[in-house]
């Protein structure tokens, strides 16, 4: 018995874009005035402006005396698949964040 080949057919999935996933490295000054980075839990955002952003900058609860920027990768998202679209720096980001940033993102 010979099996004839049927042609592959296409498939296609469409997923919505459901908003915007913000992750990246805070640039923190610690209790005492040391400064640090540190890296953010990722927040899901609605716009992506720098005032939307500015406002969900964090430092993952540690707990710090201010934050004074970050370096942010922005993601949209698609229903839970996540598409890189950019990297944003916001506010004060210091050169050893900046640095820490490009060793390990």
């Amino acid at each position: 018995m010979t099996e004839t080949a049927t042609p592959t057919r296409r498939k296609t999935l469409t997923l919505e874009l459901t908003g915007y996933i913000m992750k990246g490295v805070a640039d923190i000054t610690l209790w005492g005035g040391d400064k640090a980075c540190i890296e953010m839990t990722p927040v899901r955002v609605r716009d992506i402006n720098e005032d939307s952003l500015k406002t969900h900058i964090n430092d993952a609860g540690f707990g710090v005396q201010s934050i004074n920027g970050a370096i942010c990768d922005i993601y949209e998202d698609y229903e839970g698949t996540l598409q890189y679209k950019e990297t944003i720096s916001i506010g004060e980001v210091s050169r050893s964040t900046s640095e820490y940033y490009v060793e390990n993102y």
